[in-house]
């Protein structure tokens, strides 16, 4: 079984799991059954790709405005549209700010003690046409596309008043990015993230379930920061 595959199985079994279970109490870090939230995001990140003979260095800088919806108590889902740009290190290539969209899910599940557990996914995809090097713009295509899987635990609320909420959580993640280069009457070429396996550490932050702060770093198979701000409906 490859790597796409298993993050398909265990995408698979986690949605199984969290469909399965009923829950009395809110569940942590998710919007909550029947509720809308709007999050504003910012990523910064960078990781190493293969590009075919060689290697290379990616730098991304986007923002997005993330829409989730409360499937299930534990379980919610969300679409994401936002700007984004890219940068070649050895290339030395930059390019212009265009769309980004995606998808994906994420559901947690209380343990004892306090404590829980969680599962997400997600996928981005997008296209780039124009691109800079030495301050001259030209037409190149990058097509691109991201995969994640990620499976976290985190702590029991660090505020014992009822209100505000502040958990940890820390985990691995699963990740994989292409990007499909086409130069305006060049070569075409693939670039493709080298190491898939990575961690995480972050910090969410929630006043009356209605306003949420988070922050999360990561680093193996990238390395980054996303800082994002949310408000429940």
């Amino acid at each position: 079984m490859n790597l796409r595959n298993r993050k398909v199985f265990w995408v698979l079994i986690g949605l199984v799991l969290f469909s399965r279970t009923a829950w009395a109490n809110p569940a942590p870090l998710v919007t909550g059954k029947g509720k809308l939230s709007v999050y504003l995001q910012a990523e910064l990140f960078s990781r190493d790709m293969k590009v075919d003979a060689g290697k290379d260095r990616l730098r991304v800088a986007r923002q997005e405005v993330q829409l989730t919806y409360g499937l299930l108590e534990p379980l919610e889902i969300f679409v994401k549209a936002g700007l984004g740009k890219v940068a070649l290190e050895k290339a030395d290539l930059s390019s212009q700010t265009r769309s980004v969209l995606g998808m994906g899910f994420r559901g947690t599940r209380p343990l004892s003690g306090g404590y829980f557990a969680g599962l997400s996914a997600q996928y981005r995809f997008g296209k780039a046409s124009r691109f800079e090097r030495n301050n001259v713009v030209f037409a190149m295509e990058d097509q691109w596309a991201e995969e994640e899987v990620g499976f976290f635990v985190g702590s029991k609320d660090l505020i014992s008043a009822p209100e505000p909420d502040f958990r940890f959580y820390t985990g691995l993640r699963f990740s994989g990015r292409t990007d499909k280069l086409r130069p305006a009457g060049g070569v075409s070429s693939t670039a493709k993230q080298d190491g898939s396996i990575g961690g995480m550490i972050g910090m969410d932050y929630s006043e009356s379930k209605i306003f949420h702060f988070g922050i999360e770093l990561g680093a193996g198979d990238r390395s980054n920061i996303l800082i994002r701000f949310g408000l429940v409906f």
